[in-house]
């Protein structure tokens, strides 16, 4: 077997740590002797061993001379747990098959380094691409210190998302919307605007699948929102917030005494909320990815900003007529954005384009 089937299963096993180890990465190990699978693991949860030690420890037979598949390059630094490098050297490993390297400046090749001065020979860059993708999230976080930022948008085919403003209209089928609750287990935050709050009254939990719960944000300028909102009394759920520009001491109180956490990220001007300074106070909370569900004021104000990194459109069978468009006017240069790596698949009686914006 090749080094790419190896490392294709410690892909697969990474992504079984979705939704619970954020703000680390997906890391997947597979321990390999005598082209056999000795032992395997992955990092399940924030705070846990990492794959390489739990692989180690699944090992069924002695890892002297046996070779380790990993698809992110084993860290060297004390966190919430020892440096893998140490775990993987004492082992008697002789070779070690990375995807990528971690991007993480105290790591970024010198787990590497510390790996090749102990003898051991290290391949790298194996199945590249698919790894960095597996790891979207992470690589985001650690690089810029900013959340990764997903858009999903429902819409009909001639791109109405509603039939009449200020109306709530569910346009996708019941897979679409499971699909949907997958996501919100997966992203550490889902973020909504103030009018979808209003109009929806969701809950924002992953409901209809089983998994956490993400911080949810809500924009909300002026802190108007009534604070008596199913969402609102849902904090025992997981932690809630709302971003402002400005608002009186005795209404941010009154949000406060429920347990909602407000965050003060206004433009100079105080007239909206300020979205990319809202995403580096989101970075410093150690929310590594953001999940955006609505509405479309919120959709044109970060494609507007450039603050996209990905875009998730669910087209569904309908022709509208009249009703409510899914964006307004976002380009700040006249210029359409481009949309690259894109795919398409069924769900149900719906159709899931997900694409990666290109900005000139």
């Amino acid at each position: 077997m090749t080094d790419e089937y190896f490392i294709k299963r410690a892909i697969s096993l990474a992504r079984k740590g979705k939704g619970n180890v954020s703000p680390n990465p997906l890391v997947g190990a597979v321990l390999v002797k005598d082209g056999l699978i000795i032992g395997e693991g992955y990092h399940k949860s924030y705070g846990s061993n990492h794959a390489e030690v739990t692989a180690l420890k699944a090992a069924r037979a002695d890892p002297q001379g046996a070779t380790l598949y990993c698809n992110l390059e084993p860290c060297i630094h004390w966190g919430k747990t020892p440096p893998c490098t140490d775990a993987v050297i004492s082992s008697g490993i002789k070779r070690v098959v990375l995807g990528i390297q971690d991007p993480n400046p105290i790591v970024n090749g010198k787990g590497i380094q510390v790996l090749q001065e102990a003898g051991i020979k290290v391949v790298t860059n194996v199945l590249g691409e698919k790894c960095r993708e597996l790891n979207e999230f992470y690589i985001k976080y650690i690089t810029v210190g900013q959340p990764f930022v997903t858009v999903k948008m429902a819409q009909s085919i001639d791109g109405k998302i509603t039939k009449l403003i200020d109306t709530r209209y569910q346009l996708s089928g019941i897979e679409a919307q499971q699909y949907v609750h997958r996501l919100r287990a997966e992203y550490d935050a889902v973020l909504i605007g103030r009018r979808t709050a209003e109009i929806d009254n969701p809950l924002l939990t992953p409901r209809l699948v089983k998994g956490r719960v993400p911080v949810r944000v809500v924009l909300d300028t002026h802190l108007s929102l009534n604070p008596d909102l199913a969402l609102f009394n849902t904090i025992h759920q997981g932690k809630i917030i709302v971003a402002i520009a400005s608002a009186s001491a005795e209404r941010i109180k009154q949000f406060q005494n429920k347990g909602i956490e407000i965050l003060s990220a206004g433009t100079p001007d105080y007239q909206r909320v300020d979205i990319k300074k809202l995403l580096i106070q989101l970075g410093k909370l150690c929310i590594s990815s953001v999940f955006v569900e609505g509405g479309a004021e919120v959709f044109t104000s970060f494609l507007r900003e450039r603050l996209v990194d990905k875009i998730l459109l669910i087209i569904t069978p309908y022709m509208m007529g009249s009703g409510v468009n899914i964006l307004s006017s976002f380009s700040k240069t006249g210029e359409p954005i481009e949309l690259v790596r894109m795919t398409m698949k069924r769900l149900g009686k719906d159709y899931l384009l997900n694409g990666i914006p290109h900005y000139q």
